[in-house]
């Protein structure tokens, strides 16, 4: 008995430094660096959009679930009732991050820009079939045709400056809603929206009864990045973050892929 006593004790203490060695081996997972809320602009999908019970998801939703997670920071997804309000939101503090911003200088105030994380491209949306090539959105205008665009959205300089023209202002029709943009053109309010071509593609289909054709012609091919509130994040947490866009390029550019394959036009 005294043998097999001492043979059970000698076993526990190897067990025992066998699960104290798997725990120092093993260690657990750091906190969270930072806690950050992001905007999600609700009526964009199949990019961002919140479901019914509440939780944010689309392209642009996982692509910065997983470049926070892998930069250690913590986020929070807020609703946000506008693209246009977007930035009033970040200047407050509402809101962190903003996601899917194109550059420009006047937007460069109100936060960091990260490094791009991906590209979108900007299309043509119409009721008819393109039957002959665009050479430019000016000669197109100049048929007498009209635009609905999203208000508060960035189109390129192209789109900026004929916006400007005092010939072709009164065509360019600022709408709240992509629902309200399909809706106006299926009543043929306006000849052609303008949408990021997985929104458009995949909308189209949702909302319209009748077909709705993607025109090739380029309205604007754009970088985008996250924007990030100034005193929220320091240098070091800017560069984490886009050490991991990059480092993630392979799989964030097979997700948009995903994206635009499932949404593919007419």
């Amino acid at each position: 008995m005294r043998i097999l006593y001492f043979t059970c004790l000698i076993l526990l203490g190897n067990c025992g430094q066998a699960l104290a060695l798997q725990s120092v081996q093993k260690p657990a997972l750091p906190p969270c660096s930072l806690h950050a809320k992001v905007g999600v602009v609700a009526g964009w999908p199949p990019l961002t959009s919140v479901n019914e019970a509440g939780v944010a998801e689309g392209l642009d939703i996982d692509i910065a679930r997983l470049v926070f997670e892998r930069a250690n920071m913590c986020i929070e997804f807020i609703r946000l009732p506008s693209a246009a309000r977007s930035f009033a939101q970040l200047t407050k503090g509402v809101v962190d991050v903003v996601l899917m911003v194109s550059y420009t200088f006047k937007r460069k105030q109100w936060g960091h820009y990260s490094i791009p994380y991906r590209k979108e491209r900007m299309r043509l949306f119409a009721l008819k079939q393109q039957s002959q090539p665009v050479l430019s959105l000016m000669s197109l205008l100049s048929t007498g045709v009209t635009v609905g665009l999203s208000i508060g959205s960035y189109y390129g300089e192209e789109v900026k400056a004929l916006a400007r023209n005092e010939r072709f202002t009164g065509q360019f029709i600022g709408i709240s809603s992509i629902q309200r943009r399909i809706e106006l053109l299926n009543k043929q309010r306006v000849d052609f929206i303008v949408e990021d071509e997985i929104i458009g593609n995949y909308l189209s289909r949702k909302w319209s009864d009748t077909p709705i054709y993607r025109w090739s012609y380029p309205i604007h091919d754009n970088e985008v990045h996250f924007l990030l509130r100034k005193e929220k994040f320091n240098k070091l947490q800017r560069q984490r973050i886009n050490n991991e866009i990059e480092a993630l390029q392979p799989r964030i550019q097979a997700m948009v892929e995903r994206y635009r394959q499932q949404t593919k036009a007419q």
